[in-house]
């Protein structure tokens, strides 16, 4: 020891023989790899550790992970109060990425004065001037910023138990913030940051069960002693304990760090693959509530995230999240209050410190994932799990309105995240499939009347606007469910005729044509039920309620066809690009035309007495109210269209527009193969359609 002294400055400038500034200097101008191990031993003393420890963080950080054992003498003997301030610095630090080398100039400056007050004179010892040769490879090498971050959590793990104060949430409160805030910033795939994160709520929230055995996954977890080296006491302890509220005040942070963190791991899942969205919950439910739809051959969502590692990875972290929030008491009544309750919008100052466990908010899109995660482990993986039924009004539609905001806005789904509206959607399958329907269908009042199609029209957006094919067909197959299962037919053909008037994306339109066509098969294959089972209640008079679905087909049409049909010269205007951009509407409509002449054979006797050709043109057989609706509408169509119209014209028009961009792409060679097979089902369509509606007028 006495040898190593003379060599070693690190021992021969040990306080006394130096004061406690001018030795940090020492340490950090000598400090490298090498050294490690004798500054190891240096920290055990306390005395020393609490008066220099803090101001070590900073150094020892680039040096990892061979200084990890110094950090954690660093964390067990050094002030916790001082130690927790710089550590929640550094951690700031990594977020903006400038922190780290502001010290390290800082350091520079003061060690230089140091060797200059230690040359005027006293007994100052002499020590190396040259630099460690171990520096520049540390500089080429400098451990990556997700090392660093587990470090300092491993560090804090240690330092919040060991601070013994009236109000630990203020020390725990800044904590937090600044660990979220880093963490936002380190997200990636390899889920090294999110795996510190895990383990620092695992060390809080003092789970006792066993440890499990290893698992399939290759998710690295840092795995802590049963029984670490002691802690030193705090130096400034209160003696006061801890009140109760204060106590719950820290499970609370506890908690909202813990959905603010799921928050951002569900964020930050990659979903470039366009068949692999975030968790895939709603592709996943569909496949099993659905299996006959699965192709055959093909891997199913079940059996990629079993087989594939990164995916597999991913239903392991979220399995541990969902551990940590039951060790937490984040129940699922907590969960679904959360999410159902009115935000609170007080302009209490972020910064401000809170003094109760009510100031501390839950993020909204975290108790969302959470909740659909306990919904997951139960329904996929047969979890015990206690689920709360939640209904479609208002519980569903109020979070499709915070989450997604207005629908006249035209914007959703294209500012959401994907796994956000995965967790959605799959919250909306799972409620319609376990309520059975609606069970609380809103009345049918203007605002409940509302409140339906403004939840529908979240819904379709999102079936045309999101950049994911599989969530726009889980999106899609919800908002033809839940408008197919609305009591009160009015209200479905309302909704029905709305989207075709007024909504600006073809696609939705031809999903509308498509409603319209099942809605035509659930009445077919009901014709036998009671038609009073669908009774508006608008209509509490005696007099007779006419079943728009029940009766003849073509009622269905005439009242639709100002929308279905367009005005043979809007067509010859169009240019190429807008008529490939109708070409869904197009086939949806003739598809419907043909699906109609299939139905006239088994349509009531003189329902068909109408020829197709009257389509467009007049009202036909309906009530007054729609007759009205129907002759303004006609008339808003020819003032916007010019004169014309009709299902025979615009049959017409179609084809000729059809057949001259045939043409066009034929000579030019323009358009790819599903443009061109495209056109010829349209072809084909017309054709047939024209030949059931000459059938059809001659017998009429």
């Amino acid at each position: 020891m006495n040898f190593m002294a003379d060599v070693n400055p690190l021992l021969q400038a040990l306080p006394p023989a130096v004061d406690y500034l001018s030795y940090l200097t020492i340490v950090e101008y000598n400090l490298n790899g090498e050294q490690l191990s004798v500054l190891h031993e240096i920290l055990q003393d306390t005395t020393l550790t609490a008066n220099i420890g803090w101001d070590l963080v900073h150094l020892l950080l680039p040096l990892l992970p061979q200084s990890q054992p110094c950090l954690q003498d660093v964390a067990r003997l050094g002030n916790p109060r001082e130690v927790v301030l710089k550590v929640t610095e550094l951690l700031e630090g990594l977020r903006t990425g400038d922190k780290l080398e502001d010290d390290q100039e800082e350091g520079q400056d003061q060690k230089e004065v140091v060797v200059e007050e230690s040359g005027t004179g006293g007994t100052s010892p002499q020590y190396d001037t040259t630099p460690a040769s171990n520096n520049d490879a540390k500089a080429q090498n400098p451990p990556s910023k997700e090392s660093q971050f587990r470090a300092l959590l491993d560090m804090l793990a240690i330092l919040h138990p060991r601070i013994k104060t009236k109000y630990p949430s203020r020390f725990l409160s800044t904590s937090l913030q600044s660990v979220l805030s880093a963490y936002a910033t380190l997200l990636n795939d390899d889920e090294q940051a999110t795996d510190a994160v895990l383990s620092f709520i695992k060390s809080f929230a003092g789970s006792k069960r066993p440890r499990l055995p290893p698992r399939k996954s290759s998710t690295h977890m840092p795995v802590q002693p049963e029984q670490g080296p002691l802690s030193a006491p705090d130096p400034e302890a209160s003696e006061e304990s801890v009140a109760p509220e204060e106590q719950a005040l820290q499970q609370r942070l506890l908690q909202s760090f813990l959905t603010f963190a799921v928050e951002g791991y569900m964020s930050a899942l990659p979903s470039e693959d366009e068949k692999v969205v975030a968790m895939a919950w709603s592709s996943r439910l569909q496949e099993q509530l659905h299996p006959e739809k699965n192709i055959p051959g093909r891997r199913t969502m079940r059996e990629a995230f079993e087989e594939d590692e990164q995916l597999h990875r991913r239903d392991s972290t979220m399995g541990q999240m969902l551990a940590l929030a039951r060790d937490l008491h984040l129940t699922p009544d907590e969960l679904v209050k959360t999410l159902t309750e009115p935000e609170d919008l007080s302009d209490d100052n972020p910064d401000d410190l809170p003094s109760s466990a009510a100031d501390v908010p839950l993020s909204r899109p975290g108790c969302l994932h959470l909740l659909c995660a306990t919904i997951a482990s139960n329904i996929l993986f047969h979890a015990p799990s206690t689920i709360l039924s939640l209904s479609i009004f208002p519980a569903f539609s109020s979070l499709l309105n915070y989450f997604l905001g207005d629908p006249s806005s035209g914007t959703i789904g294209t500012q959401s995240a994907s796994s956000l509206i995965d967790s959605l959607l799959f919250l909306g399958i799972h409620t319609l499939e376990t309520s059975g329907g609606i069970t609380k269908a809103p009345e049918d009042d203007d605002d409940d009347d509302t409140t339906f199609t403004n939840t529908l029209q979240r819904l379709s957006l999102l079936s045309a606007n999101t950049p994911s094919a599989p969530l726009r067909y889980h999106a899609h197959l919800l908002t033809s469910r839940l408008l197919h299962v609305h009591p009160n037919e009015n209200v479905r053909l309302s909704f029905i005729k709305d989207t075709l008037q007024h909504c600006p994306y073809e696609t939705l339109k031809a999903s509308a044509v498509g409603w319209l066509k099942d809605e035509i098969l659930l009445a077919a294959s009901n014709n036998n039920n009671n038609n009073n089972n669908n009774t508006d209640k608008a209509e509490a008079d005696d007099s007779p309620t006419i079943s728009i679905f029940k009766t003849t087909p073509a009622r269905l049409l005439e009242i639709c066809s100002p929308y279905l049909f367009h005005n043979p010269a809007s067509l010859a205007a169009m240019s190429h690009a807008e008529f490939l951009a109708h070409r869904p509407f197009f086939l949806a409509v003739l598809n419907l035309c043909y699906f109609f002449f299939l139905l006239l054979p088994r349509s009531p006797p003189g329902s068909c007495s109408r020829s197709f050709s009257s389509l467009g043109m007049g009202m036909g057989e309906m009530g007054e109210e729609e007759e009205e609706e129907g002759k303004e509408n006609k008339k808003e169509k020819e003032e916007e269209e010019g004169e014309g119209g009709g299902y025979e014209a615009w049959l017409r028009a179609l084809e000729k527009r059809v057949q001259s961009i045939s043409i066009i792409m034929t000579e030019d060679e323009e358009g790819g193969e599903g443009e061109g097979g495209g056109l010829a089902l349209m072809e084909g369509l017309i054709a047939i359609c024209r030949e059931k509606s000459s059938s059809s007028s001659s017998s009429s």
